[in-house]
C-alpha cells in the first residue's frame, strides 16, 4: 500500500472513531444534565428522536445524491432499511396496528380482524424478504471489509453496535428482575441516557459509512502515488 493510500484509509478510520467518540461524549453531557433537561431532550418526540429520524432521511439523501445511480438503485434495501429505522423511531410499527407489528398477538389475537392480520403479515414478509436479500448481497464483503478495518464497514459495525445497546438498555431492569438484580434510579436513568442517544448514534454511523464509500475511492484516486 503507498503512503497516501496509507494516509486515506488513516483519514477515513480518523472520521469513524471521532464521530463514535462524538456519541460517548454526548452520552456523558446529558448524563450530567439536570433531570428535567434529561427529560426534555429525551422525551418521546423530543430532540434526540426527531434528530434521529432526520438522521435516517439523511442517509437516504445521500445514497442518491453521492453514490452513482445504479449503485444507489441495485442496493435499495439499504434505503428501504433507513425508511424501516425511522418508521420504527416514529412508533408507526405500533400505532396504525392493534397489537403491533413486531408483536406475535397481532397474528394471534381475536380482537385483530383477519383483514390487519393480512396486511401486517404482507408487511412482515415483505421486510423479512428485504432483509434476506441484503444479508445475501452484503455480508461476505462486510466481513472482508471488516476483516481489513475498512473504514465504512468498521462505520457500519458500531451502527450494528449501536442497535445491540438500544435493545439491551430498552426497559434494562426488567429484564433483569428476574435474575434478582434490582438497579437505582441513577442506574436507569444512565441506561435511558445511553439508549437514546445511542440511537441517534446508528443513523449518524450509517451515514458516515455512505459518505466514506463515496469520498474514499475518490482521495486514493486522487493521491499522489509515492511508490518509485
Amino acid at each position: 500500500m503507498t503512503a497516501s493510500a496509507q494516509n486515506t484509509v488513516t483519514g477515513g478510520k480518523a472520521i469513524v472513531f471521532g464521530m463514535t467518540a462524538l456519541v460517548f461524549a454526548m452520552m456523558a453531557v446529558v448524563a450530567q444534565l439536570p433531570m428535567p433537561m434529561q427529560d426534555s431532550l429525551l422525551a418521546e418526540g423530543g430532540p434526540f428522536e426527531t434528530l434521529s429520524v432526520v438522521g435516517y432521511g439523511l442517509c437516504i439523501l445521500l445514497m442518491f445524491v453521492l453514490w452513482p445511480a445504479g449503485s444507489a438503485a441495485r442496493r435499495w434495501y439499504f434505503a428501504v432499511f433507513m425508511a424501516l429505522f425511522a418508521a420504527r423511531e416514529l412508533d408507526l410499527d405500533k400505532k396504525p396496528f392493534t397489537e403491533g407489528l413486531l408483536k406475535a398477538r397481532q397474528f394471534s389475537s381475536d380482537g385483530v380482524s383477519l383483514m390487519e392480520k393480512g396486511v401486517a403479515g404482507v408487511i412482515l414478509l415483505a421486510i423479512i424478504t428485504t432483509g434476506l436479500i441484503l444479508l445475501r448481497r452484503e455480508t461476505w464483503g462486510f466481513i472482508r471489509g471488516v476483516a481489513k478495518g475498512a473504514a465504512p464497514q468498521l462505520a457500519v459495525l458500531i451502527g450494528l453496535l449501536f442497535i445491540v445497546v438500544y435493545k439491551l438498555t430498552d426497559g434494562l431492569a426488567r429484564k433483569l428482575e428476574p435474575f434478582g438484580i434490582t438497579l437505582g434510579q441513577d442506574q436507569i436513568d444512565l441506561a435511558y441516557v445511553i439508549e437514546e442517544v445511542g440511537e441517534l448514534g446508528i443513523p449518524l454511523m450509517f451515514a458516515v459509512a455512505i459518505y466514506l464509500t463515496y469520498r474514499l475511492p475518490r482521495l486514493a484516486a486522487a493521491a499522489p502515488s509515492t511508490a518509485p
